[in-house]
This record gives C-alpha cells, sequence and structure tokens, in this order.
C-alpha cells in the first residue's frame, strides 16, 4: 500500500494553487521538469537540448553531464526523439566511474489536438539501450539490457493555468513499474515561464514508490533559444535513501 503523501507534497500542490494568478499561460515539460508535455517539435525542425542534470543521495551523487537529446518534427503533432546522457558516478570513500549512459529513442504522438486552451492527449512509446562497447553497466552506471516505456500526456488550460499530467508503464526483465507527474506553469512575463511539478514512480504492484518536488523555469533568450533549469528533491523513496537534490541546467536551441 502506498505511504499517504507527506506535508511537503501538500505545500506543493498550495504552491501549484497560487500559480493561478498569471495573466496568461504556457505549459512547461521535459526539459526542465521530469513531466513531459504534449508539445512536440515541428514538422521539419529540430529542437536541441543540451544541459547538466545532478542527483545526490545520502553518500552518493549522479551526474549527467552533459545530458543530450534531441527532437525532429515528422509530421503535424509528431516528433522523434533521441536522448544520450555521460553520466558520472560517486560515492563517499570510492574512486568516480564514468562513462557513456543508456540510448533513448521514442516518438511522440499527440493524437488529441484542442489547441491552445483545449484538452491535447499525447503518447510517447521509448525504448533504453545499453551502447555496444560501453561498459558503464559493468560500474553500475545504468541498468543492464533493454527497457520500454509507455507514457501518455495530458495537457489542458483550466482558467490561468495549463495543467499537465503523465501516466505510463515501464517495461524492464522482472521489474515492471509505473511513472506519473503532475505540473502546472505560468507565464510571469513575455520571455520567463515559472512551473512546479509533483513526479513519481512505483512498482507494477504499487507495493514501493517515489515521489519528487521540482520548480522550473524557463527564459527565452530569443525565438530560438531558451535556458531552462529547475531544482527539487526527493520527498519518499521506498526503495533507496531519498534524493536531497534533483536539479537540472540547460539550453534549448530551435531551428
Amino acid at each position: 500500500m502506498l505511504q499517504p503523501i507527506p506535508a511537503r507534497a501538500l505545500a506543493l500542490a498550495t504552491l501549484l494553487l497560487a500559480l493561478a494568478g498569471a495573466p496568461r499561460l504556457g505549459a512547461m515539460g521535459s526539459p526542465p521538469l521530469i513531466t513531459d508535455d504534449t508539445g512536440t517539435a515541428p514538422a521539419g525542425h529540430f529542437e536541441f537540448n543540451l544541459g547538466c542534470n545532478t542527483e545526490r543521495r545520502p553518500g552518493l551523487r549522479l551526474s549527467e553531464v552533459p545530458a543530450f537529446d534531441v527532437n525532429y518534427g515528422l509530421g503535424e503533432g509528431v516528433h522523434f526523439n533521441l536522448a544520450l546522457p555521460w553520466l558520472r558516478l560517486g560515492e563517499d570513500g570510492a574512486a568516480a566511474h564514468q562513462g557513456l549512459g543508456n540510448s533513448t529513442l521514442g516518438v511522440k504522438w499527440r493524437f488529441v489536438d484542442g489547441g491552445e486552451k483545449g484538452l491535447s492527449v499525447s503518447v510517447f512509446p521509448k525504448v533504453e539501450f545499453n551502447n555496444p562497447g560501453s561498459g558503464s553497466a559493468d560500474h553500475g552506471l545504468v541498468a543492464r539490457g533493454t527497457h520500454g516505456s509507455l507514457p501518455v500526456q495530458f495537457q489542458h488550460r483550466v482558467g490561468p493555468l495549463t495543467l499537465v499530467g503523465q501516466l505510463g508503464r515501464e517495461f524492464a526483465a522482472g521489474s515492471d513499474g509505473w511513472s506519473y507527474g503532475v505540473s502546472a506553469g505560468r507565464q510571469v512575463s513575455d520571455k520567463v515561464e515559472i512551473g512546479a511539478e509533483l513526479a513519481g514512480g512505483a512498482s507494477g504492484g504499487l507495493h514501493h514508490s517515489s515521489l519528487a518536488a521540482n520548480l522550473g523555469l524557463t527564459v527565452e533568450l530569443g525565438e530560438r533559444c531558451s535556458l531552462v533549469f529547475s531544482v527539487g528533491k526527493e520527498l519518499h523513496n521506498h526503495d533507496e535513501p531519498r534524493a536531497s537534490l534533483l536539479a537540472h541546467a540547460g539550453l534549448q536551441w530551435r531551428r
């Protein structure tokens, strides 16, 4: 049985409601937040994301430096995604290990498009696999084998808020599970957007779960370039010590 949501999660929910004072709204997805929205790259155009992810737990630090992914618009409401990070794992009292992370390939399809104010729904199947010749699995940087995921995203404008939800099924040998998240964001100016989310995962039988809270910021530098940031922490984790810091900083470039 899942544990009750901690008081800090309720505090973040209060923050989401406080965001409702904005005059107009955008949708903030991944990156910088974990919860993805229904947006896709325009047909025939690229969207590049280059950044750094950091996760800190007691006695352990895991970083993706750099974390890279690219989206390419295949058609109206459809894009292809490739993600490939470089990982560094540091543990107290031991030498740090680093190496190439797993590659991830996916295709997002927004099959319900409600426009700026209506309900939109997308599906984003992905497959993650070890890169040939990489020894990252031997050093515990990545899980061994091939893993799949099938997340579905929902996006809808409610008053001054655009709310985003995601629910996904994770597939791995002997360890199927779930991922989930909800977020809200707002435009505070023509160039600045803020957002907040609750995101986590659970075992297939819902006996073990994790939940994280994140705050995100996007700053438009121009029509083709944005800076993105997020910072958060885990509220609970049944399988390992809670992450005291989850952070992302990056640059998004569109052409």
